[in-house]
């Protein structure tokens, strides 16, 4: 079903709030923080009916992350499988700008060896997010990054949601589902997820990397890196279908 996957850049980000919480929002982006309170929260409340009793502020806590407008990139990884079937893998972590740079600069490079991106679900959410945090910050859009004006047939995009859908709109087709199906090891088993990044993010105390060893970016490289694999290890499957 896919072709040439030693020509794929397997690709996933994690994200949380711009800032800690509406207080520091407020701070920090006041109009961001007007806006919030007038679409943002609204949105989320359709979008999250079950949730629709949380307050203004707890559900910026846990869903400011999916929106790029109220949100940031804080971990881009990428891998790729060398023709002997090794498998590279690359992560940028930190300040959002150096990573949307680097980002960039590995886009434009692969995109003259004529590679296609891939990831689960990357062209509704991935995608779309680092190329409005691109134009945020600035910097200029690799061609290889789907625009407003490309045909779907001219993209150099494998969404893995949309090969496991055959083509569907509808049906079940989390990262997490597709990889017990496929009887895929889970990157959801873990201590660390999507819904709990932001906090462990913000939560990190002072000083436990000098007291524990432990840094927290490299906690979020490891985990991102999980879905990459993930990822990787789904396609294979696929791909000998």
């Amino acid at each position: 079903m896919i072709n040439d996957i030693n020509k794929l850049l397997f690709l996933d980000i994690e994200t949380v709030g711009i800032e800690e919480d509406l207080d520091s929002l407020h701070s920090e982006f006041p109009n961001l923080y007007k806006l919030w309170e007038e679409t943002g929260y609204e949105y989320c409340k359709r979008r999250y009916p079950k949730e629709d009793s949380l307050s203004s502020n707890e559900m910026f806590i846990k869903k400011a992350a999916l929106l790029p407008e109220f949100g940031k990139i804080v971990c881009v990884s990428v891998g790729f499988i060398l023709q002997n079937g090794e498998l590279k893998l690359d992560s940028y972590v930190g300040d959002e700008k150096e990573i949307l740079s680097h980002t960039i600069t590995l886009f434009n490079r692969i995109n003259k060896l004529g590679f296609r991106l891939c990831g689960h679900n990357i062209k509704s959410f991935d995608l779309p997010y680092i190329g409005k945090k691109i134009l945020v910050h600035g910097l200029t859009i690799p061609p290889i990054l789907p625009t407003y004006n490309d045909k779907p047939w001219e993209t150099r995009v494998v969404d893995t949601k949309e090969v496991w859908n055959f083509n569907s709109y509808i049906g079940l087709s989390s990262l997490d589902l597709v990889c017990a199906s496929l009887n895929v090891d889970s990157p959801k088993s873990g201590e660390l997820n999507g819904e709990k990044m932001h906090k462990y993010y913000y939560d990190w105390p002072e000083g436990k990397e000098e007291s524990l060893g432990v840094k927290r970016d490299d906690n979020i490289k490891e985990y991102c890196e999980k879905d990459v694999i993930a990822t990787i290890n789904l396609v294979k499957n696929i791909s000998l279908c």
